[in-house]
């Protein structure tokens, strides 16, 4: 699938979504389905919230797939940062910059879901 194709197809995930963590495992199974694998986290942007290191560590140590990268980018609501998108890739090539750019393009569009959903905190979400 070319970039473009995966794009509409995130938009679209998030377009039909009704919260965030159905999206974030439909996005994390479609990023597999094309690359390798994929963990998606949602860490949120509050006192405390950490990522725990085993889930991303344990990913990035694993030997299935050669290409393993990580990758962040914000998830920006009304003007101000409310989370962090955490993506974890494992591949059996390299893309290039591609593997970047949707992980921004994602983050994007579930930042305008978090805009759409009723004003609440957000919590830790992994889809693995």
């Amino acid at each position: 699938m070319k970039e473009q194709e995966l794009h509409t197809e995130i938009a679209g995930i998030v377009r039909r979504a009704r919260s965030l963590a159905p999206a974030l495992h439909e996005i994390r199974s479609l990023i597999a389905r094309e690359f390798g694998a994929a963990l998606l986290v949602v860490r949120p942007t509050t006192n405390g919230s950490t990522l725990p290191a085993s889930v991303v560590s344990e990913f990035l140590e694993s030997r299935e797939f050669p290409v393993r990268a990580l990758y962040t980018t914000p998830l920006k609501s009304e003007g101000r940062e409310a989370g962090t998108l955490v993506a974890c890739i494992g591949s059996w090539g390299t893309f290039g910059d591609v593997l970047r750019r949707i992980t921004t393009f994602a983050g994007e569009q579930l930042a305008s879901l978090l805009r759409r959903l009723p004003a609440q905190p957000l919590v830790y979400t992994e889809a693995a």
